[in-house]
């Protein structure tokens, strides 16, 4: 176990008929871009800088299935497109962000997400900022929310569709969800991921993401030394990214 913060950081731009998504925590490094016609995405592609076995980018192509989407404001509408355990998990959940943005027209988004694990089990508090101000802080203990109060009970696991139904402000349910993935993701710490050879060495859920599946898993070879640590250094996400916003 690597006790800490799991930090991850999102930012999304759009411009015209383009948009860009980047994303970047302990174990990855992605960037999505897409072109629309306003109305529909014409062409989408995605840029790997770093990922944790081998063949995580050669999930980039699938990103193509997305070609012809209706532009939609929601970011879960990708899953409503094509099948999300197929892709991978954090580029396919970028592309919906930029579609997301291309339709709101939002010119920059940013997300920035903290989620202590310094004890393998109990409680934890986890917070979301967006550009810069404080929007969720979440109480947990696994996968059970203890506060806030209107989401005490609640199973982070099926968050997402309740979002849905509980926000009609997209922005609100994209925080819920962008939320809801770091405290999955931040489990990750947990594990020390270069004694493995392969994937399917982890034991991971066969068939959750593209290479994790049948065929794929056993190739996909541990990119060893690929982790970072953020947390005493927040700063460094992202930081390779024009601060200005520009695509």
């Amino acid at each position: 176990m690597n006790p800490g913060i799991y930090r991850r950081s999102i930012r999304i731009t759009t411009s015209g008929n383009g948009a860009c998504a980047e994303l970047e925590d302990d174990l990855h490094r992605f960037s999505v871009m897409l072109r629309h016609n306003g109305e529909r995405v014409s062409a989408i592609e995605a840029a790997p800088v770093r990922y944790p076995w081998s063949l995580c980018g050669q999930a980039a192509t699938l990103l193509e299935r997305l070609v012809g989407m209706p532009l939609s404001p929601d970011p879960l509408a990708v899953s409503r497109h094509s099948d999300g355990s197929e892709q991978c998990t954090h580029m396919f959940d970028l592309a919906g962000l930029a579609i997301a943005h291309a339709a709101r027209g939002t010119p920059v988004r940013r997300y920035d997400i903290a989620a202590p694990y310094f004890q393998e089990e109990g409680v934890r508090t986890l917070s979301l900022r967006r550009d810069g101000h404080d929007i969720l802080h979440w109480t947990i203990d696994d996968t059970t929310l203890l506060a806030p109060p209107a989401l005490a009970g609640r199973d982070i696991r099926s968050l997402s569709l309740w979002a849905q139904d509980a926000f009609p402000d997209p922005d609100d349910v994209e925080a819920v969800v962008l939320l809801r993935r770091a405290v999955l993701i931040s489990k990750a710490r947990l594990q020390h991921w270069d004694r493995f050879a392969t994937a399917a060495d982890t034991g991971h859920v066969t068939g959750a993401c593209y290479v994790f599946q049948p065929g794929v898993q056993e190739r996909a070879l541990r990119m060893v030394g690929a982790s970072r640590e953020f947390t005493d250094a927040p700063g460094q996400l992202l930081c390779d990214l024009d601060s200005s916003g520009a695509m």
